[in-house]
């Protein structure tokens, strides 16, 4: 029995003694070695060790095959009721494949050039008389600059765009569409050239054709192309049109593009062409739908298609692919053994609608019942009870308006089914609207007598976030979404987009193309409309027979994917990321002389003494095809590890994840100890990371009299009382709490707030604040310094130094929203809040602040019959303060997982933005070394000599940023790094088709 899981060969009791009596073991074939092993072997799910009686080394050979003779070693168990074949053993024996190379990307031609359908060269049909436009600016945000410039390069370099050297007859501008949340991507608007360059009319399949083609089959498979128009190359006399301007100069296109308008039909006939004499085969495009009655003549022609991809130097999609399927998704409708299935599609977004809550929703569905009208029978006799609310200004909905509204919607649906088939030949128009909670759309076509009939129906639910969209917004994205909802109709034909938001023509006509401004996210995807040959009208919203699709569909649907689209436009993307090739690697390991010295030792058995980290796994390696394996992951050699390292961090996944990622696919020693460095050493990962954690709580404890530490704090300013603030004073001893309200935080009126409380409580010994105005002044130093005060402040924007007074700002912010609530003065309504608080038992003392003040009992609004001297106890009421302090510490120490500061002087750190955007990282990039480190509370040197504080949970420690622009090295090998789990293996693409294509893994 072959385990995957199992890197041993153990033999069992019963074939231990069949193998004693057909082998002696004099014999060359067993080598019997009954000297104690070290080897310990245990059963799954168990800890106790099976017994070993003996080892032994076979050379075993698989019957009936030309496979090679493998020498393994098997140890033999007491007892044992089965016998196992280990992983490794297995592998040698090809029994177990464990491709190495399933997780590298490749491409076909040696020279890194992107591959190209060979024997075709594109060239465009022009019409002369449209004069050439040159709309010569390039509008890339300056942050995405550099990633544009890196994108450029590399599409240049594997020959997809070129230099320009003289200056074209057209040129396009390009622009920088917002990808995500912190990505791009960029386009380039072919609107110009398209109304030069005539379209192909090389028909897409129907289908009724369709139809017809899949009668009898059973079983499916899907191919998708990658990049697929790219693998077109261009003539010399076309790759003008498509000259567009960059910050570098001007480049041009030398393989067709997708903003091509004749793109989709020019690459269709390709298609057809290659594929023109296999069986049982549909294109539309990129999408290559495979059906056969067996899956044995299935598998048979998906082998043959990719066959003739292969040999054409076409890529395909793997994550895309689907294999040997009974029912499968295709042109947006699902297909089976009864042919394409597309009247529920057509009918469900309409069958979804909720009953009309208002009369507008009434109207509006009155409209679109009133537009297929004549193919209602007793349409009036059914819809009277809606006509009559209808033209009432009062709303009333009863059981007779709802079974009205039922039968209607009902009726509708089977119309749609009944006449929604689509001819070739007739005006095609699509509806489109958005509301505040989802798109919809009608299409529609109209024959030569002017009669209209719906073909199809679509709605989509708007998620949170698009909800949040403005409307203009909302009506360009329904009808974008739209249009690539019924592509499979609309592509390579010209159709009629009607809606009723003005401001959608204005946005989809590109009117402002020649601007220089950002793009917003409308813009972005009015381009993905540039493959499209379509007029917009503008009609009014009651003629909108669309609007019910919005306004009364009810569902939960995904967002709108702003990644990717069927037929992308223009897109210039690229992938900066070097692939690590399986070739690549080969010559390298050629070429490094330790794992040629692996190679031999594993060869030979004879390991050199410079050698241990590999000897100690000599079990677990083998030598496959050139390549040195470790339990299925690839040795890297020496000279490839920064490029692994590089690749793995594609996307800047953390440390422990990028660890996986190699784990899984790679491995050589002290790997995860590079790939830490790599992650540490990387700024975008450092400027978007975690900051340190918080250091253990510092408590000062009460002093020992009243009136010796306060704390001081502002609340405010209040917009609705003329812009006042409240200073909040709290003696530390006896919690007592005093607020001062002040027209600004200036000195002079601090000042005044001051003097008013020190006349009658006398000076203090020492005031702790944070570091705000007027704390930071000379003007209140110097004030405190003269009468003898002590000064301490708290790190800069981290308040929580400054709790004792932060803790009672609820206290002044109830008050003002009481005083806002019940129109009250706000002096009295604070001096009410700190009144009760100050004659109210405090939970830590149990005891009144205004008693610990005073030493005596004082008399408010209710009666006083004991007005005797308050005793205190003063031991008391240290410990109750020392107690809930230190109870309190080990708690938020505990809730926020507390260290001590691992950040120490020269140290170089980050610092945490104080106000961040959207797209803006945690950190600002400016790296500060550590000057000096006390409880956490850091003192910073920038390199233009500014000094500022900061508590280290603001900050984050970072190692040496490397040049991105440089090669880097990696560590050295370190042993103890040896042992890592085993790599998983990719199973996503059937075995059978491995020899026939080339995978390009989407990434």
């Amino acid at each position: 029995m072959i385990d995957s899981g199992a890197d041993v060969n153990v033999i069992g009791g019963h074939d231990w003694k069949w193998l004693k009596r057909e082998y002696s073991t004099g014999q060359a074939l067993l080598k019997l070695n009954k000297s104690p092993t070290d080897k310990v072997l245990k059963a799954y799910g168990s800890c106790n060790p099976m017994p070993i009686e003996c080892a032994f080394q076979a050379e075993i050979t698989v019957p009936g095959t030309t496979k090679p003779a493998v020498v393994a070693t098997f140890y033999v168990v007491s007892n044992g009721r089965r016998s196992l074949l280990g992983r490794s053993t297995a592998s040698d024996l090809k029994l177990l494949q464990i491709n190495a190379n399933v997780d590298n990307c490749e491409i076909s031609d040696d020279d890194g050039t992107f591959p190209k359908m060979p024997g075709v060269r594109v060239k465009f049909s022009v019409d002369k008389t449209v004069p050439p436009s040159r709309n010569a600016y390039f509008n890339v945000p300056a942050a995405y600059r550099d990633g544009a410039r890196s994108r450029l390069s590399e599409m240049e370099s594997r020959g997809i765009i070129e230099k320009v050297q003289s200056a074209p007859e057209w040129i396009s501008g390009m622009s920088a569409v917002p990808k995500g949340k912190n990505d791009f991507r960029l386009v380039v608007n072919m609107r110009g050239p398209n109304k030069a360059i005539k379209r192909e009319y090389y028909r897409l399949p129907l289908l009724e054709e369709m139809k017809v083609k899949l009668y009898g089959a059973k079983y499916f498979s899907k191919l998708d192309l990658r990049n697929a128009y790219y693998h077109l190359e261009l003539c010399e006399e076309s790759r003008d049109l498509t000259t567009f301007l960059t910050e570098d100069g001007m480049f041009r296109f030398t393989r067709l593009m997708f903003g091509v308008n004749c793109a989709p039909e020019i690459f269709q006939r390709e298609m057809v062409r290659i594929l023109a004499n296999v069986k049982n085969v549909i294109v539309y495009i990129d999408d290559i739908l495979i059906f056969a009655r067996t899956i044995e003549e299935l598998r048979s022609t998906v082998a043959q298609v990719l066959s003739i991809l292969k040999a054409n130097n076409l890529t395909v999609n793997d994550s895309k692919c689907e294999f040997d399927k009974i029912r499968i998704q295709f042109l947006g409708h699902e297909v089976d053994e009864n042919g394409f299935h597309v009247e529920k599609a057509k009918i469900d977004s309409i069958l979804n609608f909720r009953s009309p809550a208002t009369v507008s929703e009434l109207k509006s569905f009155l409209g679109l019942a009133s537009f297929i009208s004549p193919y209602i029978q007793g349409f009036a006799d059914i819809s009277r009870p809606l006509w009559a609310v209808a033209s009432k200004n009062s709303w009333t909905w009863t059981s007779q308006q709802q079974k009205s509204f039922d039968i209607i919607k009902e009726r509708i649906a089977q119309c749609t089914v009944s006449l929604g088939f689509f001819s070739q030949d007739e005006r095609t128009i699509l509806y489109t609207d958005a509301s505040p909670v989802a798109l919809g759309a009608v299409l529609i076509q109209e024959g030569k007598d002017r009669n209209a009939r719906i073909i199809s129906f679509a709605s989509k639910a708007l998620t949170d976030t698009e909800k949040r969209y403005p409307q203009y917004q909302r009506e360009a994205l329904s009808a974008v979404w739209a249009v690539e909802h019924f592509a499979y109709f609309l592509l390579g034909r010209r159709f009629t987009l009607r809606t009723d938001a003005q401001g959608v023509a204005f946005i989809l006509n590109r009117t402002r193309e020649d601007s220089k401004r950002a793009l917003t996210r409308a813009d972005g995807w009015a381009l993905r409309l540039s493959p499209y040959d379509y007029e917009i009208e503008y009609v009014r919203g009651i003629e909108n027979i669309a609007d019910p699709s919005s306004r009364l569909y009810v569902g939960d649907d995904d967002p709108f994917n702003e990644e990717c689209s069927p037929w992308e436009v223009a897109s210039l993307e690229a992938n900066a990321i070097e692939f690590l090739t399986e070739k690549e690697i080969k010559e390298e390991t050629s070429q490094d002389a330790m794992l040629q010295q692996v190679i031999q030792a594993l060869t030979t058995g004879v390991w050199p003494n410079n050698l241990p980290v590999y000897r100690a796994l000599e079990q677990d390696l083998s030598v496959r095809d050139g390549l040195v394996i470790k339990t299925g992951s690839v040795i890297i050699p020496e000279r490839l590890r920064t490029k692994a390292l590089e690749a793995a961090h594609s996307g800047h996944p953390s440390s422990s994840k990028m660890k996986t990622i190699l784990r899984q696919r790679v491995w050589w020693p002290g790997m995860p100890r590079d790939a830490e460095k790599w992650s540490e050493s990387c700024s975008t990962c450092a400027i978007n990371g975690r900051p340190e954690k918080t250091t253990p709580m510092q408590r000062v404890f009460a002093p020992k009299v009243v009136w010796d530490t306060i704390a001081l704090d502002f609340n405010g300013p209040y917009a609705r009382f003329g812009g006042i603030s409240i200073l909040v004073v709290v003696d530390y001893r006896s919690r007592y709490l005093m607020a001062k309200p002040v027209k600004s935080t200036s000195f002079e009126h601090t000042k005044a707030a001051l003097e008013s409380i020190f006349e009658k409580e006398g000076f203090p010994r020492v005031i702790k604040t944070d570091n705000g105005p007027p704390f930071n002044g000379e003007d209140y130093k110097r004030y405190c310094t003269e009468r003898g005060i002590e000064l301490t402040y708290s790190t800069p924007l981290f308040p929580q130094q400054n709790g004792l007074a932060e803790g009672y700002m609820k206290i002044i912010n109830k008050a003002m929203s009481s005083a806002v609530c019940n129109s009250t003065n706000f002096v009295d309504e604070v001096r009410a809040a700190v009144q009760a608080h100050n004659a109210a038992v405090h939970r830590v003392t149990k005891i009144a602040p205004e008693e610990v003040m005073s030493g005596r009992k004082i008399k408010r609004g209710l009666p006083l019959v004991n007005r005797e001297k308050v005793e205190i106890d003063e031991d008391l009421l240290d410990k109750l303060d020392r107690d809930e302090k230190l109870s309190g510490k080990r708690r938020e120490d505990s809730r926020r997982g507390a260290r001590p500061c691992r950040v120490k002087p020269g140290d170089s750190v980050v610092i945490e933005r104080t106000n961040r955007a959207k797209g803006d990282s945690r950190f600002c990039p400016k790296q500060y070394v550590v000057s000096g480190e006390r409880n956490g509370n850091l003192t910073l040197v920038g390199n233009d000599g500014h000094t500022l504080k900061r508590h280290v949970s603001q900050t984050k420690k970072v190692s040496l940023w490397r040049d991105t622009s440089k090669p880097t090295s990696v560590g050295d090998p370190q042993p103890e790094e040896a042992m890592l789990p085993r790599s998983s293996r990719n199973k996503k693409t059937p075995s059978y088709l491995k020899d026939y294509v080339q995978v390009i893994e989407d990434n």
